[in-house]
This record gives structure tokens, sequence and C-alpha cells, in this order.
């Protein structure tokens, strides 16, 4: 049974969510500053991530024997093969990678509010990100794949930032009775969801050590002995991803039996089931998995890779999105005020609802023998829902509410957007060029 990857549709779809975030934070020019440059954070973001994912998507098109998992540039086990094409293309997913943790970063000390001030904030943030996103990519490739693990600082730092934001929330909420802390704690939590969700689905697995003896066999096929501070960096991207969990699931359990089910809550217990089920179908398929570095690899069973696809998948690559653009319009980043603006979300909204609903049909008749007809059917069922309810939809994306108060931050010049803008761009074609230009020299061969 073959299921097809999804990779394709999360580049198209967050390459056009991140290109038209830029253009409504950049045309705002009444909208708060503050919000604004947030906006653009996520715009690059969405910009790095669909690139990311476009790269996966030519990898599995022209290299499908070269297909890895995530932990290859997350854990930096990548050696080079000395195919110009297929290396470049992985130097560009460290490069964008290490954009990607920064950039999530500097949204984390933005977002839901400003954790700096001062003068001289944003142009650091905007410094740091252009300093880091230009000199990382260069110090990996360079200095060995292994370093790139060191990054797990960053990413375990952005998910403490977001996780003591929700416990502060949800503390003077529930204990104190403060109804606008909410707000930031409801954004904090979604905010964890969003970037780590990934790790999140593996929390059980993290708990009883189930990844350590996964990535075991990992570290066996690698030419150099691990250190202690490598092994380190890895069990902390695991805990990036379980600490969230369990704080977001105990504080949104106490929440729910208090105020009753939230959007927070819905979502925060389905990963927590996910995980929890994960943990046993790893149980189940493990001597599948410890064969692959013991002998030779044996086929996962056709349920595994469903699951996977339903679960890992669908998660990932299409409901992440949905909830990126949630954030953004709740939180009110971008100006929803003036009708052209109004009408440019329409059709984000829109575009975004109808890619993720006839990728999930295709995706489904992939995995389970539907007729055409029936898919054809389905697919024109939604089109006409989200057509005739296109304003409703619209309506409770952009519906009132005090979230958007709770995003505050100091102000920032008007120039500094089109020069944020203009070094993103910059710092991508910079991580785009220098890859190709190593590869093509045989670095690392």
């Amino acid at each position: 049974m073959a299921t097809e990857s999804l990779a394709p549709v999360a580049a198209i779809t967050d390459l056009i969510l991140g290109t038209l975030t830029i253009i409504l934070a950049n045309r705002a020019a009444n909208h708060d500053p503050h919000k604004r440059f947030t906006a653009l954070l996520f715009g690059w973001t969405f910009i790095f991530i669909g690139t990311y994912y476009m790269i996966v998507s030519l990898i599995e098109l022209r290299h499908p024997d070269g297909v890895f998992g995530w932990s290859l540039i997350q854990f930096g086990t990548f050696a080079p093969t000395g195919d110009g094409m297929y290396d470049a293309l992985v130097f560009m997913m460290y490069g964008l990678q290490a954009g990607i943790n920064i950039l999530t970063l500097a949204l984390a000390l933005h977002l839901p509010f400003d954790l700096g001030s001062g003068r001289g904030w944003n142009s650091a943030v905007i410094g740091g990100i252009g300093v880091y996103a230009v000199v990382v990519p260069i110090v990996v490739i360079f200095g060995g794949f292994s370093i790139a693990v060191v990054q797990s600082i960053m990413i375990f730092a952005t998910s403490a930032v977001w996780t003591m934001i929700y416990i502060k929330g949800i503390v003077a909420e529930v204990v104190h009775g403060d109804e606008e802390a909410r707000s930031a704690s409801k954004g904090a939590g979604l905010l964890l969801i969003a970037f780590y969700s990934g790790t999140m689905i593996w929390w059980l697995s993290t708990l009883m050590l189930a990844n350590n003896e996964w990535f075991s066999g990992v570290i066996s096929q690698m030419s150099e002995s691990s250190s202690i501070f490598y092994l380190l960096g890895v069990e902390t991207v695991w805990v990036a991803g379980l600490m969230p969990l369990g704080v977001v699931f105990v504080g949104e359990a106490y929440r729910t039996f208090k105020k009753g089910a939230s959007l927070l809550s819905v979502v925060i217990f389905v990963v927590a089931v996910i995980g929890f089920i994960n943990y046993f179908i790893d149980v189940a398929v493990s001597d599948i998995l410890v064969s692959c570095y013991e002998t030779e690899c044996r086929e996962l069973p056709a349920a595994y890779r469903v699951w996977e696809t339903l679960t890992t998948g669908v998660l990932s690559f299409l409901f992440v999105p949905m909830l990126f653009v949630y954030i953004l319009i709740q939180y009110r980043l971008i100006d929803t005020s003036s009708d052209e603006n109004r009408n440019l979300l329409r059709i984000m909204i829109l575009l975004l609802l109808l890619i993720v609903s006839s990728s999930f049909i295709e995706m489904i008749q992939s995995l389970i023998p539907v007729p055409q007809m029936v898919t054809a059917s389905l697919l024109a069922i939604a089109v006409a829902f989200f057509i005739g309810w296109e304003e409703r939809i619209t309506g409770w994306f952009v519906e009132e509410n005090s979230d958007g108060k709770t995003v505050t931050g100091d102000t920032i010049l008007d120039q500094s957007f089109n020069r944020f803008t203009v070094l993103m761009s910059v710092v991508l074609t910079y991580i785009i060029a220098t890859s190709w230009l190593f590869a093509a020299m045989g670095v690392g061969v």
C-alpha cells in the first residue's frame, strides 16, 4: 500500500501563507508596529519552513533512495555522499533549520508579548537573526554536522519561554481569577503545539526511554563515537517536547474541569493520546526498527504507515499551518480592518482550507481503496461548503475578542520593516547559494 507524501502540500501551503503574511505586514502602515514586526517574523518563518519542505519534496522525487528521517538534520547524523545535487539539498536543509530555529526563538521573545524593551531591542533581534543564520550553516558544514545538535539549546530555550508564559497565564486565570490572563496562556499553548507537536507525540516514548533505544541504533552507524555533550543535546530536543506537553496537559485538564473545554484543551488532549498510542506502536515494531541496524531492514507493516500518515503527517503538514493562521489572525498580528486586507485574508483562509481538505481527501484515497468518483464528490462538497460558508468561516477566524490586546511591545521604525524583509531575502539566497557552492566543491566528502 503506497502512501503519498504530504511534504509538497506543506511546502506550497507555507510558501503561500508566508508570502501573503509578509505582504499584509508590510502594507499595514497604520497597524501597531510591534504586531507588524511579529507578523513579519511569522511570515519569514512560513517561508523558511515552506522552503525546507520543498527541498524534502525534491529529495523524495529526485533521490528516492536518499530519503531520510528528520533526525538526520536535527541531530546532525548526515555524511556527505559525493553526489553534488543530493549533498547541496541536504546542506540547504541544515541552513534552513538554523534559520527556523532563530526565527522561532525571536517569535518567543515577541509573542504573546514582548519580553524585551529599550531603544535597541528590536535592532538587536534583527541583527542576531542575520548573524546566526549566516554563521551557523557554515560552522555546521565545515565543523562537522553533529555540531548541529548544539542548536538544541535554542530549541529548549524557546520551549521554556512559552512554557513559563503558559504557567504564568493559567495560574493567574484559574487561581487568581484573572480572565484576561487566558489570552496569554492560550497563545503560548497553541504556539507550543504548533512548533513542538512533532516531538510532543513521542512524549511517552521519551519518558520510557524508547527514543534512546531507537537512537542508539542510529549513532551506532556513525563513524565516530558520540560524546556525552552530543547525547545531552539529543535528550534536550526530546525534553523540549515532553516538558510543555506535560505542563499544558495538566493545566488544561484542571481548567477544563473548572471551566469546560476549549480549542487548546481539545488539541492537547488529542496530541497526548497520539503520543500514548505511539509508544505501544514503537514497542510492537521495535524488532523491525532494530533489524535495520543489526542485519537488514524488514519492511514495516502497512498499518504502521497508515497510522503514521494519519497522525504525524496530518498533524505536522496539514493541521499546523491552520494553527499558524489562527494565531496570526486571532491575535491581530495583521490588520483586518480595511476592506482590501480583509479580502486578501479571505483568499488566504479559503486557499488554506481548500488545499488542506483536497490533500486530506487525496491522502485518504491513497491509503484506502476508495473509488475516484467518491473522492471527487467529497472534494466538490468541500468546495461548495467553503464557498457557501465563506463569510461565516472568515468571521470565526477574525471574531472580536480581547486576544489582540495581549500582544504588546516596543515600537519599531518604519524603515526597519523593509530592511528586515531585504535581510531575510538575502539570508535565504545566501543559504541556497553557499550550499550549492560547498557541495560542488566536495566539502565534507
